[in-house]
């Protein structure tokens, strides 16, 4: 009887497989519950099962459920992760953000009496989309709430035969929970299943290399559960199927996903053009196909370790791709970034200050940034001579050129609105950014009697260009000095003193309504935000100095770095005297400024830093 029931299930599977080839349906046979103690009717209302796929998310995190059904449901009545009330017909998984996908396969026993049954979970060995993973194939699991009687783990190799244990040199293409496998020909029995126990399989999947993610299809990916039940007469019926359906895209298709063809490329240009061409295609991450993202604009290639060697990235809707670029004979290149002029101010003067980075044929830096650049620009897609500074708002596509026309770089100038005249426009051609001081009147910008002689006309409490600023409230960062929420850089909450976040200020702006921004990079090493360029307010409320500028009236000051600070003989720090403890009060008898910073000096005549997030004046 056990080995006509055994040749029976076989002849199934291969029936099913053969159908599914056939007529070209991506399908996944998932699964089989054998009964010998109920009707087909019976069985199908007593024993529910589940069939659910998961994935780890790729930037880290616990794995989410992807697509799930159970046995109740309609074949197209599927339910979103968590949600066991609303139909959902189809879950699309994006492959570029989910890793490490799992299908899960779960027998339980929903009925008040025992039942007997044999739980199959068959491996996606035939589908187009995906495939059973084998390098992980400690991966697979089995899980019984039930420990007596035992259920038996299973193992299926191509032949139909079952095995206790896993065969080393073999992939299986199917996995069991049931009673005892009969050693003399692998045949599979039943095992009787308590109320309520539950039995979970789970194995590796993978998405199959040849899949065509240029054309990702509705009916793509099945989880057929075909579930068969066996009475006492070896009767062959079939209790019902079902059906998982999972969408798989992905945001960002290349044709080459490791690296470029081996073919010789001369310059960074045309490299640039072989990584743009290697995008087939963009998709959003509601699986909609993107036919409007120019994929030129999601690709970055930047020079490698050595003179001529390039990476290539490719970032798009939160998805970051890294390939490997092939060598180059030219090594030339040029880097710039985005960049504002002030309505009415001299153009030709400003022309190279968006270039950050040139390198030679023979990858060696240029010192001068704008030796050997060519300049083109456009409007609306127009190539124009020069940018227009009475054009108020306009934005210009500028493109610098290598003289070799061997690498080029486009960034966008946008000219300032009318009012913000500057107070100085000359450019020294090294390319630093210019200082737009202006002078609208406002008296947030541009106080009625500044005292500070310099002729900046910037207000009291400004901080020195170079100097290190702090914030004292939460504070965001911006992309310009027109605060935007949909322009928000980076987020930095109020925090205790000696872990506000710290800025050294580039430059200052000002918004349209004339208040003093201050351009700032972030030195908060070890964060995130670390190295991001941009702008926050100047106002003294929410940002100031990290150095005091004063004496303390009490001449005392309290260490309250939690590692102490040093003592140093001279006014650099350098030549460590002494050591100070947290909490230790010191007396200090005078402060000097050295560069943009200022030390407390001593009695003894060493020096102390002056920062406040490691000191404080007074006792405390």
């Amino acid at each position: 009887m056990i080995r006509n029931k055994f040749c029976t299930l076989s002849t199934k599977l291969a029936q099913l497989i053969l159908t599914t080839v056939t007529i070209g349906i991506a399908f996944l046979i998932l699964g089989g519950i054998t009964s010998f103690a109920a009707t087909a009717s019976d069985n199908g209302a007593t024993i529910q099962r589940t069939m659910w796929l998961t994935g780890e998310p790729a930037n880290g995190g616990s794995p989410v459920t992807l697509s799930s059904v159970v046995s109740s449901d309609s074949p197209t009545n599927y339910k979103a992760p968590g949600d066991v009330t609303t139909p959902q017909n189809g879950r699309t998984v994006n492959l570029d953000k989910y890793k490490n996908l799992l299908i899960h396969y779960s027998v339980e026993n929903i009925s008040s009496q025992a039942e007997k049954v044999e739980a199959v979970l068959f491996f996606p060995n035939y589908a187009p989309v995906f495939s059973y993973d084998s390098s992980r194939a400690n991966q697979i699991s089995f899980n019984s709430e039930q420990t007596d009687p035992k259920f038996t783990d299973g193992y299926s190799y191509v032949g139909g035969s079952y095995t206790a244990t896993p065969i080393s040199d073999q992939t299986p293409i199917a996995i069991y929970m049931g009673g005892p496998i009969d050693p003399a020909d692998g045949a599979p029995s039943a095992q009787s299943l308590s109320p309520t126990k539950k039995l979970t399989m789970v194995a590796p999947v993978k998405p199959n290399s040849h899949f065509d993610f240029n054309n990702p299809i509705d009916d793509s990916f099945y989880n057929d559960t075909y579930v068969f039940g066996f009475v006492s007469d070896d009767t062959d019926t079939q209790l019902g199927d079902q059906d998982l359906y999972a969408k798989p895209f992905k945001n960002i298709v290349l044709a080459n996903e490791e690296s470029l063809p081996a073919t010789n490329y001369d310059n960074y240009n045309d490299l640039v053009k072989a990584a743009v061409a290697n995008v087939t295609a963009l998709f959003n991450d509601d699986a909609t196909k993107d036919t409007t993202t120019d994929p030129a604009s999601i690709v970055k290639v930047t020079p490698g370790t050595t003179a001529g060697s390039w990476n290539i990235d490719y970032n798009y809707s939160g998805v970051s791709k890294h390939i490997t670029g092939i060598k180059t004979t030219d090594a030339s290149y040029i880097d710039g970034k985005d960049f504002k002029v002030n309505y009415g101010s001299n153009w030709d003067s400003q022309k190279f200050n968006g270039l950050t980075k040139h390198l030679d044929q023979n990858g060696q830096a240029v010192t001068k940034l704008s030796d050997g650049v060519n300049v083109t620009i456009q409007l609306n897609g127009k190539t124009v001579n020069a940018v227009d500074t009475n054009n108020a708002g306009a934005v210009y596509d500028v493109t610098y050129t290598t003289g070799n026309n061997a690498a080029s770089k486009t960034v966008k100038v946008t000219v300032g609105q009318r009012g913000n005249i500057p107070s100085n426009n000359n450019s020294n051609n090294n390319n630093s950014t210019t200082n737009n001081n202006g002078n609208s009147g406002n008296s947030a910008w541009n106080p009625s009697n500044p005292s500070n002689p310099n002729g900046t006309g910037l207000p009291n409490y400004a901080a020195v260009k170079g100097s290190a600023v702090y914030a004292t409230k939460g504070i965001y960062m911006y992309r310009s000095a027109n605060f935007k929420k949909s322009q928000r850089m980076a987020t930095y909450p109020k925090a205790k003193r000696v872990n506000r976040p710290m800025f050294v200020v580039l430059g200052y702006d000002k918004s349209n309504g004339g208040a003093l921004r201050y351009k700032v990079r972030d030195v908060n090493h070890g964060k995130k935000t670390a190295g991001k360029v941009g702008y926050i307010t100047a106002n003294p409320k929410y940002v100031v100095n990290v150095y005091y500028k004063t004496m303390p009236k009490s001449h005392k000051i309290t260490v309250i770095n939690k590692k102490g600070i040093h003592a140093y003989k001279n006014v650099n720090l350098t030549g460590r005297a002494k050591t100070f403890k947290k909490g230790t009060h010191v007396t200090v008898k005078s402060f000097e400024k050295h560069n943009l910073t200022t030390r407390y000096k001593l009695s003894n005549g060493t020096y102390i830093t002056a920062n406040k997030k490691l000191v404080i004046q007074g006792n405390y």
